[in-house]
C-alpha cells in the first residue's frame, strides 16, 4: 500500500471491521482519515458517523482536540483508540441519538437558504436567485416570496425573479431513520414509508402540494424539525409530463400519484437559516444585539465606515430598527488606504456609499443616508435611541455635546469615538446622562490638559498634507487603528443595549512607545464644566 496508508481492522476482538486509515497531514492539523470498507460491518444498516458517499468514519473533531506531530506513533493509535470506541458505541445502538443529530448528512448533498422565522409553518416560496453577477451561480432560497435577497437578484440580473413555487413548511418531531431500511428514500414509495413512521403529520403533503399547484412537475415540501429543517423534492418523470396529466388530472393529482410513486423521483436538501434573526444573534450568545434600535452614525470615514459595518454585523437596522449614516465627504483616492470603501466608491459621498454597500452585504436592514453635515440636519437627532460621533472633529464633537446637554433629558445618549496621536490610542465614551460626565468634562479647558492623559509628553503627532486643499490635513495611523476603534465603539453600543455601561470611558492604547494604558472608568461630571457644570436638574 502507498506510504501513509494502513490497512487493518477496528475492534479487533469484538466486530473485526476492516478499515483504511490515510495519514494525510505529517502535522496533524487534520487527523488521519479512516474509511470502512463495508460501511455496514456489525450492523443491519447505516451507522452513525459514517458518511453515505464513501464510508468514511467521523470519529474525532479536529477542532477539540489537539494532536501532537511530535509524536506521530502515538497520536495514530490515539486516534484508532477513539475510532475504536465510537464505532462500537454506534454499533451498539449507544449513539442513536446521533442518528438524529446529524442527519443532514444523510438526508442531503444540496442546501436552500431558509429567509424565514424559526417558528414558521405554513407555505413558503422556493426561489432561485443570483447573488452575484455569475449567470452559472444560482441559489435556491425560501421565503413568504418577499424577501430582501430578491434585490440582489434584480441588480444581477436586471429582472425581478420569478414567482416561485409553493412550498408547504410542515412542524415535524425530530427526525431520525431506521437504519434497516434502505437510505435515503429516492421515489415517492420510500419517502412515505418513511414519513409513516418519523413524521407520519407530513404524509401525503408532497401530493397535497402537487395538487394545489396549477402546473409544473416539480413540487418542493420542508419538514421543519427540532434537529434542522430539510426540504424534500419531488420530481415527475419525464413519461408523465404531459398537460393531460398535469393540468386536466391535477384535482385527482394524489389518486394518480399512488399509481405512480416509483416515477416520482425525490431529493433532498437541508435547511440553512439566513434570516436576520439567526444572522444578527448566533454570533452574541445570551447577549442582545442592536435589532429595533434607531442608531444615528456621524461620520463614515475611516473610523465610522468600519463601525458602520459592525453595527449593521450586529444587527443595527433589523426588526424594525433603523441605522442612519450622515456624512457630507466624498470618497477620495486618498482615503482607500485605510477605508471600508474601496476604488468602486470613488468620488461618491461616504455616507451613500456606505449605505449603498450594506444594504448589498445584508440586505434585510433598514439603512439610511443623509449625505450632508449633521449641523444640516439637526432635526434628525431627537428621533434616535442612540447618536454616535466617529467623526473624528472635535469642534464638532462639542457642538453635538453642547445640544445633547442642553436638551436633557430629551436627548438620546452621545457616544463618541475617536483616536489619538497617530493611532497610539483608542478612545470611546458614553455621556447618557446628568450623572456622569459629559464630553466637555474630559476636557473643560481647550488650552488645558486632558481629564485622561493618553499620549506621552516626548511623543511628536505626525501630521501629513495632501497636494489638493480640500482634503488637506490628516493624521496618519495604520488601518488596524481605525478597526480598532471601531471595535471598541461598536463593544460599548452592545454593553448600552445590554444596560450594562458600568465603564462610559474606555481606552485601548496600541503603540505603547507613544502612549500609556488608562483604566477604563466611569467618569463624572465637573462643575466647572462650560457645559454642563451646575446643569443638574
Amino acid at each position: 500500500m502507498p506510504r501513509g496508508v494502513y490497512k487493518g481492522l477496528l475492534d479487533e476482538t469484538g466486530l473485526k471491521v476492516p478499515v483504511v486509515v490515510s495519514v494525510e497531514d505529517v502535522d496533524f492539523v487534520k487527523p488521519p482519515v479512516i474509511k470502512l470498507l463495508d460501511p455496514e460491518a456489525g450492523s443491519n444498516g447505516q451507522i452513525p458517523h459514517v458518511l453515505r458517499s464513501d464510508g468514511t468514519f467521523c470519529y474525532l473533531d479536529a477542532k477539540s482536540v489537539v494532536l501532537d506531530r511530535y509524536k506521530p506513533g502515538e497520536t495514530i493509535i490515539q486516534c484508532l483508540e477513539q475510532a475504536d470506541k465510537v464505532l462500537r458505541d454506534a454499533v451498539r445502538g449507544r449513539l442513536v441519538g446521533d442518528l438524529a443529530d446529524e442527519f443532514g448528512d444523510y438526508w442531503s448533498d444540496g442546501k436552500v437558504l431558509v429567509d424565514l422565522p424559526l417558528d414558521f409553518e405554513g407555505d413558503g416560496k422556493i426561489q432561485i436567485l443570483r447573488f452575484d453577477a455569475n449567470p452559472d451561480n444560482e441559489t435556491i432560497l425560501v421565503s413568504v416570496g418577499k424577501s430582501p435577497y430578491a434585490h440582489l437578484h434584480k441588480k444581477n440580473t436586471g429582472k425581478d425573479p420569478d414567482a416561485g413555487v409553493l412550498c408547504p413548511v410542515i412542524r415535524v418531531p425530530s427526525l431520525s431513520f431506521d437504519p434497516k431500511l434502505p437510505w435515503p428514500p429516492k421515489d415517492l414509495s420510500g419517502l412515505n414509508t418513511w414519513l409513516k413512521s418519523m413524521a407520519p403529520e407530513a404524509l401525503g403533503a408532497t401530493e397535497a402540494a402537487f395538487g394545489r399547484s396549477k402546473s409544473g412537475h416539480v413540487q418542493w415540501i420542508c419538514l421543519s424539525a427540532p434537529n434542522g429543517r430539510f426540504f424534500l423534492s419531488a420530481e415527475i418523470a419525464k413519461a408523465y409530463r404531459k398537460s393531460e396529466f398535469l393540468e386536466n388530472r391535477r384535482a385527482k393529482m394524489a389518486k394518480v400519484l399512488k399509481r405512480i410513486e416509483s416515477a416520482v423521483k425525490i431529493s433532498g436538501y437541508v435547511g440553512v437559516p439566513v434570516d436576520g434573526n439567526y444572522i444578527f444573534s448566533r454570533n452574541l450568545g445570551r447577549m442582545k444585539n442592536l435589532a429595533g434600535k434607531r442608531i444615528l452614525l456621524i461620520g463614515c470615514g475611516t473610523i465610522g465606515g468600519f463601525l458602520a459595518q459592525q453595527f449593521a454585523q450586529s444587527g443595527a437596522g433589523s426588526d424594525g430598527g433603523r441605522l442612519t449614516l450622515v456624512d457630507a465627504d466624498i470618497l477620495q483616492g486618498a482615503n482607500l488606504g485605510r477605508h471600508l470603501l474601496g476604488a468602486p466608491y470613488l468620488n461618491r459621498n461616504k455616507a451613500d456609499a456606505c449605505a449603498e454597500f450594506l444594504r448589498e452585504q445584508l440586505p434585510q436592514l433598514e439603512i439610511k443616508s443623509v449625505p450632508d453635515s449633521i449641523l444640516n440636519t439637526l432635526e434628525t437627532l431627537d428621533r434616535q435611541d442612540l447618536v454616535v460621533d466617529a467623526s473624528g472633529e472635535e469642534a464638532l464633537s462639542i457642538a453635538l455635546n453642547e445640544r445633547a446637554v442642553a436638551n436633557r433629558p430629551n436627548f438620546p445618549p452621545m457616544l463618541y469615538v475617536w483616536i489619538e496621536g497617530n493611532g497610539a490610542a483608542a478612545v470611546s465614551f458614553m455621556s447618557d446622562g446628568p450623572d456622569w460626565a459629559c464630553l466637555k468634562c474630559l476636557r473643560p479647558d481647550l488650552s488645558g490638559p486632558k481629564r485622561f492623559r493618553l499620549v506621552r509628553d516626548e511623543a511628536e503627532i505626525e501630521s501629513g498634507r495632501n497636494l489638493a486643499c480640500g482634503d488637506a490635513h490628516f493624521i496618519p495611523f495604520p488601518v488596524s487603528r481605525a478597526a480598532t476603534a471601531a471595535g471598541l465603539a461598536c463593544d460599548m453600543a452592545l454593553d448600552w443595549a445590554n444596560g450594562d455601561l458600568r465603564h462610559r470611558w474606555r481606552s485601548v492604547t496600541m503603540d505603547h512607545r507613544r502612549a500609556v494604558q488608562v483604566g477604563d472608568t466611569n467618569p463624572k461630571r465637573v462643575d466647572h464644566c462650560p457645559a454642563c457644570g451646575g446643569s443638574v436638574a
